[in-house]
C-alpha cells in the first residue's frame, strides 16, 4: 500500500518534490519495518521461488529478472546471496537460462551521457552495473556472460547463453534486431520484476520501437550527438560512439496503455506480501507493440 501512496505522490506533485517522497517513505520503510510486516506478512527465499515458480509456464527457457532488493525489504527476509543461489539453482535445476539487467546508467541511473564524459570506458569483465545489488552480484558469479553495449549490457548465465549474446556493440540498435533484447524472444522467455513496477522498469518496450526504426510514429530517434567509449572486450580494445537518447522521453513514456491491450496472462502486475511484482512474456510485449505502432498508438504522450 505504501508504494502505491508514493508513485500516486509522485505523478501529481512537481519533479522537485519527487526526490524527496521517495526518500521519505524509504525512511519510513526502514525506520518502522515491524509495521510493514504487521500489514504485509513476510516472505522467505523459499516461498519467493515457490512465487515465481507458479506463474512462470512449465515450457519456460529464459527468464530475466528485474529487481530492487530495497523495495523486497522489509518484506524479504533473505539476504542478497541466499537469493542469488537459490535463483541460479532453480534455474539449473529446469534448464533455465537466468538473465539480469547489467545496465550502466549514470549517476541515480539518469545520466549515461555524463557517465562516460567522465569514464570513458566500458570494461565488459570490469565495469559494475548501476541498477541494483542483486545485479551486480550476478555480475561476479563464475560462469556469467554480459553483452558488449555500454549502457545497455545484458548478463546471462545458462545453456542458451550463447544464442542470445551478440556482438552488442556492432548491432545497428540498442534493442532491435540481432541484439540480446531481440534474441530472447526465439525461446520461451519470461520477464519476471521483483520490488518493481513494469510500467517504470519493462525495458523491452523499447524492442518494437528500434526494430521500426523511422517506421515508428513518434520521434524516438536518438541524436546525432554521440559519447566516444572505449570498450574493453578482454584483450581487444574497441572504439565506440555511444548515441545520446532525448531524457525528456523517459517523462512522456506511459506504459499503462500496455494494460489496455495485453491480458493477464502476458502483463500482471500484483503485490506479493506487500512487495511489487509483475510477470511479462517479451515476445508479446514486442508483437503488441508493434500491432498498436500499425495502428498510429505509442506509449508516448505527445
Amino acid at each position: 500500500m505504501i508504494d502505491v501512496f508514493k508513485n500516486f505522490l509522485i505523478k501529481l506533485l512537481p519533479a522537485g518534490f519527487k526526490g524527496r517522497i521517495k526518500k521519505a517513505i524509504t525512511s519510513f520503510k526502514s525506520r518502522y519495518p515491524k509495521v510493514l510486516i504487521f500489514f504485509n506478512g513476510s516472505f522467505s527465499t523459499s516461498e519467493l521461488l515457490k512465487e515465481i515458480d507458479s506463474r512462470i509456464p512449465d515450457n519456460t527457457e529464459v527468464l530475466m529478472i528485474h529487481t530492487s532488493f530495497n523495495n523486497m525489504k522489509p518484506m524479504f527476509r533473505g539476504t542478497v546471496n541466499e537469493l542469488l543461489d537459490a535463483l541460479i539453482s532453480y534455474a539449473a535445476a529446469r534448464d533455465i537460462t537466468l538473465v539480469f539487467p547489467g545496465f550502466v546508467l549514470g549517476k541515480n541511473n539518469a545520466d549515461i551521457k555524463m557517465h562516460y564524459l567522465r569514464k570513458k570506458k566500458f570494461d565488459i569483465n570490469r565495469s559494475p552495473t548501476t541498477v541494483g545489488l542483486l545485479n551486480e552480484c550476478f555480475r561476479r558469479r563464475e560462469g556469467v556472460k554480459r553483452s558488449s553495449h555500454p549502457s545497455h549490457s545484458l548478463l546471462v548465465l545458462g545453456p542458451k547463453a550463447d544464442e542470445i549474446l551478440t556482438d552488442h556493440h556492432l548491432c545497428d540498435t540498442t534493442f532491435g534486431e540481432k541484439t540480446p533484447f531481440h534474441n530472447i524472444e526465439k525461446f520461451n522467455s519470461v520477464i519476471v520484476g521483483l520490488g518493481v513496477y513494469f510500467y517504470r522498469n519493462l525495458t523491452h518496450v523499447h524492442v518494437a520501437e528500434d526494430l521500426l526504426g523511422e517506421r515508428f510514429p513518434y520521434p524516438v530517434s536518438p541524436s546525432h550527438e554521440t559519447v566516444p567509449v572505449e570498450l574493453v572486450l578482454g584483450n581487444e580494445r574497441v572504439p565506440y560512439d555511444l548515441k545520446v537518447f532525448n531524457k525528456e522521453l523517459s517523462g512522456r513514456r506511459n506504459l499503462f496503455i500496455l494494460k489496455k491491450y495485453m491480458g493477464k496472462e502476458h502483463l500482471y502486475q500484483y503485490n506479493f506480501k506487500g512487495m511489487p511484482m509483475f510477470i511479462a512474456q517479451p515476445g508479446k510485449v514486442t508483437s503488441t507493440l508493434l500491432h498498436l505502432a500499425a495502428k498510429g498508438i505509442t506509449i508516448y504522450r505527445s
